[in-house]
């Protein structure tokens, strides 16, 4: 079958070149009448649609505002022909004869200087002189660096006049200082007498600092009572940044209200590794299986989850070997993975009935396994263990034998073919049961003995029920306690372990059909969670979820309608009302700043989780950091190019688990990618990313050891920005949130007088000669730099679209 496609080509807001045409637009559009261009998409049409009979089928779209070139692709299904795709992707370009171009920073922080770069293109026949503009409407100053006492009123535009001969672009640039946080809005108009262009463009401006996230969660049940009333602080120093908190209130009448909602980003944490990259994977699972049973299941979101599910399918294969086991980050490790085969083998089978997933690669994994297991019956770890509980000291691998055996139990197809493999597990776990003094070893064998239905079972379960924690009506497990631990501020923060042995608890009382007792512990996991339905880190997310969405089938009340009021301040007041109709919607609102307490009542019938979100950024070291952290800028660094040498090493005892260090460049400047290469050769370093527009590098560690590592981190300025403020530094144990350290740094900071150009270089920056404070010839150079660049894409883009 020839499968063909006809696109029709628009061209935007096309001016004739002898005079200023009207436009018509139903797009916000300047005073002149000139379109504002604010819609830029990375990618653009991703459509489904059915043709006639005759085969043909056309839709129809507007252009997004971007001057590019799309490529376009597309293939068909027909019942008879089969698939059909294009001989070849077709383009769509998108021109104008004249526009502006800007080149925006991916963010600044407050009360930092930022050089606006524009460039205007003329590919009209004649050459033009035009006003350039840049509006303001408060969200940021326009610099002023003489010594003049400046004006109070706000100013509201400034504007400068280029001359941009035909088939070239001339540049000019813009000098502002922020002042508002979040996106703000950069709205420049080039208008002339043949033609003219707008584009609006937002920026964003964060606050000084390190940005702390919180939140407190409850749950309320109402099915029994008739109200309930509760007083939250929110926890807030008082050494903050100024401005810098967002408080939010919220209320959902599903226990998995807010996971579903925020599938793609359930951890504040990355998840770069083969167990983490699990999170984009396994709660889609649980999420489907729960509202498919509960017949709460709709068409988007079960879209959405499969297209997750695909997604982490398609990248967790990246991590197997060549044996059929899987490792943290795959070829590049030594050996296969006890711990994390039994997860994706697991998972794997769980997900069977949503998406494709070959039977080979679980049947394979399995016998990875089996081949492992030692002669005792034990599961030993073959490679390296990230998550060094579930290897377990003085429990004698319990925790990790248990959790394979879970990975062999809930694969029920493989039950028969590895039954002697199980035996033999299940044989280890109760001869050693006995003098078991770590609860998360228990929690795990306490589970994975009820799953296996061995009379053992009821020793374990009240083994575990010794070592539980109650308070407040909730009931939970902790970890035993540490050297140091009562010093360590970060103790008292949701802990990633503590909820992964209280969610296997939970799972064992649901397992010998402990419902109403289970509720204290939904009590404590729900008040762990993060403000985007996750927890601390991964692999506690991916049980806790499973362990919520087995306790809210036992427990969905057969009527919902509470309303929750928000009391706050002085006279501020909010309420929520949960209905069945909107039970899975997670209703927000944004509360003022200032608020410190809110008064949280609730009256009606059912259950609800009521959450008071809250962040604020700092701007000082750490408390209580557990690695060492020295970044230091190299003496080859200057304005333009950052060397970064960052030197850690762990001070908690022996080693950490896995390690995470995110180093945040100033403002400005972007990784120099062409350096990483090397620091993924390095045997330290197991993997290197990049988020925030390759403004925050991402190295990830097996383990720290006393030892300091430092790599260094290179970065070039490809923005304009003076008076930079200090910035973050911060290693983290990932399985372990208590272990920290944060530290701030700053690059030789450039000046003003060192951006500016044209007339927003005042006399004072102008009258000396020494390069670095902005000198004529420092400016005359930078010019002729500008030029060139601008000269050498002029002549691209003649080229290209000609």
């Amino acid at each position: 079958m020839v499968w063909g496609l006809c696109t029709v080509y628009y061209r935007s807001n096309v001016m004739d070149d002898q005079e200023m045409m009207p436009i018509s637009s139903t797009v916000s559009e300047t005073s002149s009448g000139i379109k504002v261009r604010k819609n830029f998409p990375e990618t653009w049409l991703w459509e489904s649609t059915e043709s006639g009979q005759d085969g043909r089928a056309s839709l129809k779209s507007t252009v997004p505002d971007t001057i590019t070139s799309w490529v376009i692709t597309a293939f068909s299904v027909d019942s008879l022909y089969g698939l059909g795709l294009l001989d070849a992707p077709k383009k769509l370009k998108v021109f104008r004869p004249f526009f502006i171009s800007v080149d925006l920073p991916y963010s600044v922080r407050r009360g930092e200087f930022v050089s606006i770069q524009v460039v205007v293109f003329n590919y009209l026949s004649k050459d033009v002189t035009a006003d350039v503009t840049l509006e303001n409407i408060g969200q940021f100053d326009f610099a002023d660096n003489s010594n003049d006492v400046r004006d109070s009123k706000l100013e509201l535009y400034k504007r400068k006049s280029l001359t941009i001969k035909s088939n070239s672009g001339s540049p000019t640039s813009f000098l502002i200082q922020t002042k508002d946080l979040g996106y703000i809005s950069i709205k420049l108009t080039a208008t002339s007498k043949l033609a003219g262009d707008a584009i609006e463009k937002k920026l964003l401006v964060k606050p000084e600092g390190e940005t702390i996230y919180k939140n407190k969660a409850i749950f309320v049940d109402l099915r029994k009572e008739t109200s309930f009333e509760k007083n939250i602080t929110l926890e807030i120093p008082s050494n903050i940044v100024p401005d810098s908190e967002f408080i939010e209130i919220g209320a959902v009448g599903d226990i998995l209200g807010p996971s579903t909602m925020n599938l793609a980003s359930l951890i504040q944490m990355p998840f770069g590794c083969g167990e983490q990259n699990m999170l984009n994977f396994v709660p889609n699972i649980v999420i489907l299986d729960y509202l498919k049973n509960t017949k709460q299941l709709t068409t988007a979101v079960e879209t959405k989850s499969l297209k997750y599910m695909e997604t982490g399918y398609q990248q967790e294969l990246t991590y197997r070997r060549s044996d059929g086991s899987f490792s943290a980050f795959g070829s590049v490790d030594a050996s296969g993975s006890t711990w994390l085969t039994a997860y994706v083998v697991k998972s794997f089978r769980q997900a069977m009935p949503y998406i494709p997933i070959e039977e080979k690669i679980i049947i394979e994994g399995l016998q990875w396994l089996s081949n492992n297991q030692a002669n005792n019956g034990s599961f030993p770890e073959v490679g390296y263990v990230s998550h060094s509980d579930i290897q377990g000291g003085s429990s004698k691998g319990l925790a990790l034998t248990a959790y394979t055996l879970i990975a062999f139990l809930e694969n029920q197809k493989a039950t028969p073919v590895y039954r002697n493999t199980i035996n033999r597990a299940v044989e280890y776990l109760v001869r050693n049961l006995p003098g078991v003094e770590d609860p998360y070893a228990m929690a795990i064998c306490s589970y994975a003995l009820h799953l296996a239905d061995h009379p053992e079972k009821n020793v374990a379960f009240n083994l575990l029920e010794l070592k539980a924690n109650t308070i407040d009506g909730k009931k939970w497990w902790k970890r035993m306690d540490r050297a140091n631990d009562k010093k360590n501020p970060w103790v008292q923060e949701p802990n990633s372990v503590d909820v992964e042995m209280t969610a296997y608890a939970l799972l064992t009382y649901l397992q010998r059909g402990l419902v109403e007792d289970g509720l204290p512990i939904l009590h404590w996991l729900v008040s762990q969670q993060n403000e985007q339905g996750g927890f601390a880190s991964s692999q506690d997310t991916v049980i806790t979820l499973y362990a919520l969405s087995q306790m809210a089938e036992r427990i969905t009340p057969s009527t919902l309608k509470l309303s929750t009021t928000f009391s706050y301040m002085k006279n501020g007041q909010s309420e929520l009302k949960v209905t069945k109709d909107n039970a899975m919607v997670l209703q927000l609102i944004e509360l003022p700043k200032r608020t410190r307490v809110v008064n949280v009542t609730a009256t009606g019938t059912g259950f609800a989780v009521i959450k008071v979100s809250y962040r604020y950024n700092v701007n000082v070291t750490g408390a209580w950091p557990l690695f060492s952290l020295d970044p230091q800028v190299d003496k080859n660094s200057n304005a333009n190019h950052l060397q970064l040498s960052v030197c850690s090493g762990f001070r908690g005892g022996n080693d950490s688990n896995m390690a995470v260090m995110e180093v945040t460049l100033p403002s400005g400047f972007t990784v120099d990618n062409d350096a990483l290469p090397s620091l993924r050769l390095s045997n330290n370093i197991k993997r290197v990313e990049t988020k925030d527009g390759d403004t925050v590098v991402m190295l990830y560690f097996d383990k720290m050891m006393a030892q300091e590592y430092c790599p260094t981190i290179s970065a070039f300025q490809t923005h304009k920005v003076a008076n930079q403020k200090p910035v973050p530094v911060t290693v983290y144990d990932y399985y372990d949130q208590s272990r920290r350290a944060r530290v701030f740094y700053e690059p030789r900071r450039a000046t003003p007088c060192e951006i500016c150009e044209d007339s927003d270089c005042t006399k004072m920056c102008m009258q000396t000669d020494n390069p670095k404070s902005g000198s004529p010839s420092h400016f005359r150079n930078g010019l002729q730099l500008t030029f060139v660049i601008v000269s050498i894409s002029s002549i691209l883009l003649v080229q290209y679209f000609n």
